[in-house]
């Protein structure tokens, strides 16, 4: 069923940099409400267990009373049955298909959230880490976090072609 009702923030940051980007917009949506903090040596303790949505609720739910790793938490995190279902959601819309390529509906709305998508969290979710205000932050997530991987289900979605571009 295609609808034209608005993207959420998970859904826009899944639709333009796939599962990762997806879980470092809702990592930065839990430090904004200061559920989370993360640590300058990259760990990530849980602040408030406050969740508004079932993203937010598996990064809770990933790390443990010790803390975790941020590399750790974004694994995990785009393995989980909310990042299933948050994909699921994008291709009920038609802006994905099954393998995890955007249809060229989802290009054309990618197209469009590039050029219209100016600051804040929606900007980061469009463009990634580099969009990121504060410096201390954007620099905790311009490590491995932001790299590519080589699991196939955390890749974002983009046309074959483009792994012909990494492959050799």
């Amino acid at each position: 069923m295609l609808t034209e009702n608005p993207l959420d923030l998970s859904q826009l940051a899944y639709l333009c940099g796939g599962p990762r980007r997806a879980a470092l917009t809702t990592l930065l949506t839990l430090i904004q409400h200061r559920a989370i903090a993360i640590s300058p040596a990259r760990r990530v303790t849980v602040l408030s267990p406050t969740a508004s949505n079932e993203l937010e609720r598996a990064v809770l739910d990933a790390v443990p009373a010790t803390g975790l790793d941020l590399d750790a938490v974004v694994d995990a995190i785009v393995r989980t049955p909310a990042m299933t279902e948050l994909r699921a959601s994008l291709i009920q819309r038609g802006l994905v298909n099954r393998w995890r390529l955007l249809t060229l509906r989802g290009r054309r709305m990618r197209r469009k959230v590039r050029d219209t998508e100016r600051s804040g969290l929606p900007r980061v979710a469009v463009v990634g880490a580099e969009a990121i205000a504060e410096a201390r932050i954007r620099q905790l997530f311009s490590g491995p976090t932001t790299e590519p991987t080589s699991d196939p289900s955390a890749r974002p979605a983009m046309h074959p072609a483009a792994d012909l571009r990494n492959a050799g």
